[in-house]
């Protein structure tokens, strides 16, 4: 066969192929799971939305702590905290979207009192084998990996770092899928699954749970990644794959997702 041919036939016998997909990620796959119009105007509409306060809030503690928890970095507290809020600054500054003054400040705010309160814990944490470590899971039947990064990768253990400007008392749904995600490539990769951890920062302290019912979130990640590939294998076009989406506009992450909206009445049609 020649290269046309081969490339012609790849794209008739695989979907993500077919319509571009080139790789999954838990990103992706819980917008399909919120919504499957959500995941594939995500995957194969390259649909993004724009930054905010807060997700600069959150990059500008994870990145302080991976300076912390460096081995060639010294930071004492007063160093971290203005080390998060001179990158919080960095990150807005940067950003190509208009924020308003009020969110601006109050999630600098928030940046400083998280980093008070999760200093006296992280700083004694043992340095990791990486941090922003990347991971390629690959699934039977998937013909594509689902790729990511670990906040803090050790031994036996992965961690995920998410701020949150309200108290936690478990492992948020969505969370728990994502780092299953990275446990299951660290098990791929190791034979062993490691211990899995979620910690939060809050304005009102840090709190850390482990991952407990590993078994219902590795299935929850098969049975998405399965749950695409069936959706994207029944249409031959894209025309095809719109037809078949009907948007339930009822799910409130439609209000937070306005860039998605406009493209899915587009598309899918009110």
């Amino acid at each position: 066969l020649s290269v046309c041919t081969a490339w012609r036939a790849n794209r008739m016998t695989d979907p993500f192929a077919r319509f571009g997909v080139k790789h999954l990620s838990a990103t992706s796959m819980l917008q399909f799971r919120a919504d499957p119009a959500l995941g594939i105007l995500y995957l194969v509409y390259g649909i993004r939305e724009a930054g905010s306060p807060a997700m600069h809030r959150g990059s500008a503690l994870d990145h302080t702590i991976g300076q912390m928890l460096d081995e060639d970095v010294t930071l004492d507290h007063a160093g971290a905290r203005a080390l998060a809020t001179e990158h919080y600054d960095a990150l807005i500054e940067g950003a190509e979207d208009d924020y308003r003054t009020a969110d601006i400040n109050r999630e600098r705010k928030v940046v400083s009192k998280c980093l008070d309160h999760c200093y006296p814990v992280v700083s004694e944490w043992s340095a990791p084998l990486a941090y922003q470590h990347p991971i390629r899971l690959t699934l039977q039947g998937i013909e594509v990996p689902v790729i990511g990064f670990i906040d803090l990768r050790y031994v036996n253990v992965v961690r995920e770092l998410k701020s949150s400007g309200k108290p936690r008392r478990g492992i948020v749904d969505d969370h728990a899928f994502q780092v299953a995600t990275y446990a299951m490539a660290i098990r791929q990769e190791t034979g062993e699954w490691p211990e899995a951890f979620v910690d939060y920062l809050m304005p009102s302290g840090m709190s850390s749970f482990q991952l407990k019912n590993g078994k219902r979130w590795v299935r929850a990640v098969v049975d998405t990644a399965a749950s695409i590939r069936t959706l994207l294998d029944g249409a031959q076009d894209k025309d095809a794959l719109c037809a078949s989406i009907q948007p339930d506009y009822s799910n409130w992450l439609w209000r937070y997702r306005p860039n998605s909206l406009a493209a899915a009445k587009e598309l899918f049609g009110s």
